[in-house]
């Protein structure tokens, strides 16, 4: 209790009546500054989080969901090892999946979504756009990171070599 008196007589002979009328006036307002937003590319940590370091959307977007979510199971090494998980190479060139359904955009999108025995279901954590992103990439049939670029993983854009 003591401190605090000695504080308000601090701030009081320090500061002067009028800047402390003017400092505790504006305290009792409530009136704050609203900060801009961050212009530019400033939120990398976002960018990451939402998988937009590439692309905002479409199957250059849906090329880093599934480096990040798919590629940890569907890859050389891991079928290497014994692994069940399928490779997504020419999913689309397939006439079945191996659930037996045919293979089009909605029974590889429930299947994300869904999972199965031995894959884990994205239901809750890809978005419908994360999912549609990564549906175009799997169908354009450039997936999957294999041979010399499962070797080198996507470049960072904001790399500048000198």
């Amino acid at each position: 209790m003591q401190n605090a008196r000695i504080l308000t007589m601090i701030l009081l002979l320090g500061f002067g009546t009028a800047d402390t009328t003017l400092l505790f006036s504006a305290q009792k307002s409530g009136e704050r500054g609203t900060p801009e937003p961050p212009k530019g590319n400033l939120q990398r940590s976002a960018e990451i989080l939402y998988f937009k370091r590439f692309a905002e959307s479409g199957s250059e977007r849906g090329k880093e969901i599934y480096f990040y979510k798919c590629w940890v199971c569907h890859n050389d090494y891991t079928r290497a090892a014994g692994t069940a998980a399928p490779t997504l190479r020419d999913l689309y060139k397939r006439p079945r999946l191996i659930s037996g359904q045919p293979v089009n955009d909605q029974t590889v999108a429930a299947k994300i979504k869904t999972g199965g025995s031995n894959m884990p279901g994205y239901q809750y954590t890809l978005t419908e756009q994360d999912l549609a992103d990564l549906v175009s990439f799997l169908r354009e049939g450039k997936c999957c990171w294999e041979d010399f670029e499962e070797k080198e993983p996507p470049r960072n854009p904001r790399y500048k070599a000198k």
